[in-house]
């Protein structure tokens, strides 16, 4: 059986609330610390805050440290998460779907290509082949390569607590004694 792999990474990086820990865990994890790069396999989820990505396997790379007490580079800062394989990216705002996902720390980007599902809420779906999340600035840029962006939107208007669909009772007329 394999182990459960629960890693946290340094809070510079952020896939949710910048001063959350990355926490991933996965059916099992290898660290290359030479190359600066941590692989995680199997049931992949890495949450930080209210964000969460899920994916059959997960490639943490690292830029490389001073060197340790055994003489070995350390991971300084992430820079990059690199999803393979059915990516789930799920946060308060935004779900995307798709088949590969790279996460560029400096700039707050993530990437996601394959076959790519996108929502908001209720406010509709956009399919295309590539969407590029800049998530601090909140600005999506999807693209569908030689075919078509399809966005459907939900045009139903979406009932307050004040508009009912159901009729107000209706109060019984008075009666008058004969």
């Amino acid at each position: 059986m394999a182990a459960l792999a629960v890693v946290t990474l340094p809070a510079l990086a952020q896939i949710g609330q910048r001063d959350a820990p990355i926490e991933i865990t996965s059916a099992q994890s290898e660290y290359l610390q030479n190359e600066g790069r941590g692989v995680y396999t199997g049931n992949v989820v890495a949450t930080q805050g209210d964000a969460q990505i899920k994916t059959e396997k997960l490639t943490a790379v690292c830029s490389k440290g001073p060197a340790g007490s055994n003489g070995e580079p350390s991971c300084d800062e992430l820079e990059q998460l690199i999803a393979e394989g059915s990516v789930f990216y799920m946060a308060p705002d935004v779900r995307i779907r798709g088949d590969r996902a790279q996460y560029d720390f400096p700039s707050d980007t993530i990437t996601i290509t394959g076959d790519v599902i996108l929502s908001r809420g209720e406010d509709g779906v956009v399919k295309g082949t590539r969407v590029v999340y800049s998530i601090g600035e909140g600005r999506t840029v999807i693209t569908a390569g030689e075919k078509r962006v399809v966005t459907l939107f939900n045009t139903a208007k979406k009932a307050t607590p004040a508009e009912s669909t159901t009729p107000a009772p209706t109060q019984p007329a008075p009666t008058t004694p004969n």
